[in-house]
């Protein structure tokens, strides 16, 4: 079954609307220097603790040769290392340096007082519901795993 155009229309400008409150288009995320898609890496690699190239890969979804391309960056700037893995050789584990730590922190920090900074002004009951609704339109949209 296919949505009505005005469905389709109504999620486009929700997509749109919710891209521009947190600023995603913005060149530098947060003000950080970074791009959203390099923030995200970031912050990926900050909850993995450690990781490697594929795992990114898959859970972003990105082209194999645009994170290579971002890790290269991330790793110039001093925010990740990268070394051989025990296990393989040809792979190689990324972790965050102590300076990346400290920066994936910060953003972390910047991330959860936009929300805040979003939520202000609405009642508890409001949150709730807008909660609720968050989490049922990721429930609704998550894909099982392998499709």
């Amino acid at each position: 079954m296919n949505p009505d155009d005005h469905i389709i229309a109504d999620i486009r400008q929700f997509n749109r609307f919710y891209t521009n409150i947190l600023g995603l288009l913005d060149k530098h995320v947060l003000n950080t220097g970074y791009s959203f898609t390099e923030a995200r890496v970031i912050l990926e690699i900050g909850f993995l603790e450690q990781c490697i190239a594929n795992q990114l890969v898959d859970k972003l979804d990105i082209d194999r040769s645009y994170m290579s391309r971002i890790i290269a960056k991330l790793s110039k700037d001093g925010l990740l290392s990268k070394e051989n893995s025990a296990l393989d050789s040809r792979t190689s584990l990324i972790r965050l340096t102590p300076e990346g730590t400290a920066f994936f922190n910060r953003l972390n920090e910047k991330s959860d007082e936009q929300i805040v900074r979003l939520l202000q002004g609405l009642s508890q009951q409001e949150i709730k519901e807008l909660h609720t609704s968050m989490l049922l339109i990721q429930k609704k949209l998550e894909k099982p795993e392998g499709i």
